[in-house]
């Protein structure tokens, strides 16, 4: 299970600050544009003038282009999401988002570059602007996976609302989880725990 989330969290940064090769020259706009999200935003990872601060303000900024934190969050909670409040849920989407960007942009900077990532020439067309788009991540180990990207078009953009590792869906692995906070800690509850974990993930940044 480490092994799997280490891929997934390598995926998720592969939008923000990927090592990444095409297997061939793609040619589906959302290939491309996962290719040009590696090539922009590597030149942040590698510049050794900025702090580990700086780099993910930074790759933050890419983040909130490419990701759909909303979709990912509502999809991520399941039914329940229709529970919420609106004010419920712009608060979970903020504590959702503050996490993620803590998490998994410095997962990005401290240990991505162990992992040799190529954007395949694969793609699904899931139909309504919906398609689905693939790497291969070798970890240092030598142990191959293959990741999806769940992407859809909107306003010119492919936005991230999924991903999965060899089949895995990031929404389903925290789906269990918020199922299980709703339950015992209610809504409210379940957003304080998660403002605290990227609290907590901010301090250790600091």
């Amino acid at each position: 299970m480490k092994a799997w989330i280490k891929i997934w969290c390598v995926s998720v940064c592969l939008l923000w600050v990927g090592w990444a090769q095409a297997a061939s020259a793609p040619t589906h706009p959302a290939q491309q544009q996962l290719q040009q999200n590696v090539d922009s935003v590597l030149s942040v990872a590698r510049n050794k003038q900025l702090s580990e601060t700086q780099k993910i303000t930074q790759i933050e900024r890419y983040a909130d282009r490419y990701l759909d934190y909303e979709r990912i969050a509502a999809l991520a909670v399941g039914l329940p999401w229709r529970q919420f409040s609106p004010q419920q849920k712009q608060d979970f989407i903020a504590a959702f988002k503050t996490m993620m960007i803590r998490l998994y942009a410095h997962a990005a900077l401290v240990g991505a570059a162990d992992a040799r990532v190529v954007v395949l020439p694969k793609l699904v067309n899931q139909g309504s602007n919906r398609v689905d788009t693939f790497t291969t991540v070798t970890s240092k180990s030598g142990k191959q996976y293959e990741v999806a990207y769940q992407m859809y078009l909107v306003g010119g953009v492919y936005k991230v609302y999924n991903f999965r590792v060899e089949g895995t869906s990031l929404v389903t692995v925290y789906r269990n989880q918020f199922a299980d906070l709703i339950k015992q800690h209610g809504i409210d509850g379940t957003i304080k725990i998660l403002r605290q974990k990227g609290l907590n993930k901010v301090e250790k940044l600091s």
